[in-house]
């Protein structure tokens, strides 16, 4: 009995442990030591980098802004507002996914003054209980992650607003409430909310925030003369998306440190589908990050998208089977053929051959992009301002042409902006064209250098040119030739236009011409025609449009008629495309039988066909006694049809379903 203890029992004792929070180690898959993933990403994190940085710059100006809208509204004393509810208004413009970031960064930047910030959405703003419930709620349970002295929504009201802010926060510090979108909030909700508000005014320092996409007169518009007199109103600007866009741009695909380079119909989809659907960035970027994933993925070749110096160690990891990939490439199989035809030979090359000729090629390739954009943007520095912009006013708009098009100069836009050119005054013309030589004196390339050195010879003659036209008078007949009718037409001609061109005239015409048939022609040429272009260029728009704007219709008609490509499982294979196992999805049964019927549907002979390929050995047909749980899966199968929107129970025939589609 010595060793008998009657303190025997069980203790609970409150552990760190909670169910769902076991750590499992997961195993970095196979492909992140692959080539082509080091080089996506790689590319990817100098993008993400260089976004990084335009994200900052975006909302830099509004958050220094209200940063100190705020800290003023702090320093003052709650008796010289004047009852007063101190409102923010933001013009973001359309409301984009981008705007989301944007609160998340004011909210950061509000801390240091005030952690009191409430941030209501407009699924929170339906009726003045929701809005009321959500803000208090968020004000009062800043930083608090006891779940004990957690205050639940139910209890969130002004009256215990109003004592928790006497009992834990100092007289001037104010209460933000950020309303993000205010038009799609209901203007009575809205108009109530701000009154209550007004009434607590005195004994609380309230600041209004509000995300305004059209223009401040949607404020007097939505609220009564008697609520926005309550309000202290001070307006606040953002940059323009277009223009956020832009930076984006010349960041990435304008950037020649990234080797990366979108062209042809995907960069004009990303485009398009930025200015005509959502103008968020955010998807831009991500669209963008798509176009990049199908470019790289398993797909080693294309680790040579590379900077110049990378080339050699990158060519070193490559296998016998990649290199024999890169010799099919079609730009680098023409090269070659063209290079054997000159050279007097046939024959494959060796290795060694080929390993340097691929070098020179993509180290051509960096050169030749490096040039090819420095000359867009001296073609859109001298063609953005023409009248009517025929190639456009972005940079966007002359890249999407170049790349797009077979040869730019032979658009009727680039010929109409070459004639309008030699419209142009003197002044206008020497300014374009010395903003040209500041563009080309930004690049150290040498054969840029000595198209600069070129261009100011031409620019020094235009200077020096006269304006005045010298007639000198011309005897036709002095050469005693014997013109027909046509021929003394010409010469008439011929002799009217260089005797009616001023020396400026001649100057200027000379410089277009030289811009034209040295410059723009010899360094625009669309990227997709020269060697190695496959390994840096991405223009499969339909590959793109696939995974970005799919058809929601046409992938579940797949999944649902060929559960295979999907599934990726043996027993969904089908032989035919008409063929229906017994191994399928119920439901891809269902859905391949209501393809048979016609408008509607008997549901007797639906379940009998049903069961006949289920259940193939049993003979149920016409059987009336059917085994339940056949019956319990061919009723889920018909209900989930229904919910996906294909069938619709009809008013006809009660034992009959109609089809939709």
């Amino acid at each position: 009995m010595d060793n008998v203890s009657v303190s025997k029992g069980v203790f609970a004792h409150k552990g760190n442990y909670k169910i769902g929070d076991k750590r499992v180690k997961l195993r970095s898959p196979d492909y992140f030591e692959e080539p082509w993933y080091l080089a996506y990403n790689e590319t990817w994190t100098s993008i993400e980098k260089a976004t990084e940085d335009i994200r900052s710059n975006m909302f830099q100006q509004i958050l220094i802004d209200l940063e100190s809208f705020v800290s003023k509204v702090k320093e003052k004393p709650i008796e010289s507002l004047e009852n007063e509810i101190q409102t923010a208004i933001l013009l973001t413009g359309v409301n984009v996914p981008d705007h989301a970031i944007m609160f998340d960064r004011i909210i950061s930047k509000l801390e240091p003054i005030t952690k009191h910030v409430a941030l209501v959405w407009n699924r929170d703003s339906n009726n003045v209980r929701t809005i009321l419930e959500e803000s208090v709620s968020q004000l009062m349970n800043v930083g608090n992650v006891n779940e004990d002295t957690h205050v639940r929504k139910c209890h969130c009201t002004m009256r215990a607003l109003k004592e928790w802010y006497q009992e834990h926060c100092e007289p001037n510090d104010p209460l933000v409430i950020i309303i993000t979108d205010f038009e799609s909030s209901p203007a009575a909700v809205l108009h109530d909310f701000i009154l209550i508000l007004s009434s607590y005014s005195k004994t609380m320092k309230f600041i209004l925030i509000f995300g305004v996409a059209t223009t401040l007169h949607a404020i007097h518009r939505s609220l009564s003369y008697d609520v926005t007199s309550k309000l202290n109103v001070q307006v606040f600007h953002t940059q323009t998306q277009i223009n956020i866009l832009s930076d984006v741009l010349e960041n990435t695909v304008f950037c020649t440190q990234i080797p990366f380079k979108l062209t042809g119909r995907a960069f004009q989809l990303l485009t398009d589908i930025f200015l005509f659907y959502d103008f968020s960035v955010e998807s831009f970027l991500q669209s963008y990050k798509i176009c990049m994933i199908q470019h790289f993925y398993a797909n080693n070749v294309n680790s040579l998208c590379c900077q110049p110096q990378e080339i050699r160690s990158r060519l070193s990891t490559l296998t016998d089977e990649d290199f024999r990939e890169i010799r099919k490439l079609p730009s680098i199989e023409m090269y070659i053929k063209q290079l054997q035809k000159e050279e007097n030979k046939s024959g494959p090359l060796d290795n060694m051959r080929f390993e340097e000729i691929l070098i020179y090629l993509l180290k051509q390739f960096h050169r030749y992009m490096h040039r090819f954009l420095i000359i867009l943007k001296c073609l859109h520095n001298l063609m953005a301002t023409l009248p009517n912009s025929p190639m456009g006013k972005q940079l966007r708009e002359f890249y999407t042409k170049a790349v797009y098009l077979n040869d730019l100069r032979e658009s009727h836009e680039y010929k109409e902006c070459l004639q309008l050119l030699g419209f142009l005054s003197k002044s206008e013309f020497l300014a374009k064209l010395n903003s040209v030589l500041e563009i080309m004196d930004r690049s150290r390339d040498p054969v840029m250098k000595q198209l600069k050195t070129d261009l100011q010879c031409h620019v020094a003659i235009v200077e020096e040119a006269s304006l005045e036209v010298a007639v000198t008078p011309a005897d036709i007949l002095a050469t005693g030739e014997k013109l027909n009718r046509l021929q003394l037409k010409e010469k008439l001609l011929r002799m009217s236009q260089t005797q009616s061109r001023s020396p400026y005239k001649q100057a200027q015409l000379d410089v277009i011409n030289y811009l034209d048939r040295k410059v723009f022609s010899v360094h625009l040429v669309n990227p997709n025609r020269m060697p190695a272009n496959e390994i840096f260029c991405f223009s499969d728009g339909n590959l793109a449009k696939q995974h970005i704007r799919g058809s929601l219709r046409a992938a579940v008609h797949s999944g649902l008629n060929d559960p295979h490509v999907y599934l990726n499982c043996e027993c969904c294979k089908l032989e035919n495309d008409d063929a229906i196992p017994s191994t399928l999805p119920d439901l891809s049964i269902i859905y391949k039988l209501h393809l048979e019927s016609r408008k509607l549907i008997n549901m007797y002979d639906w379940l009998q066909a049903f069961l006949i390929i289920v259940d193939p050995e049993s003979n149920t047909k016409d059987q009336r006694d059917v085994d339940p749980k056949l019956q319990a899966r061919f009723t889920q199968a018909v209900a989930e049809l229904e919910f996906l929107g294909f069938i619709k129970s009809s008013r006809r025939k009660t034992d009959h379903v109609k089809r939709l589609l």
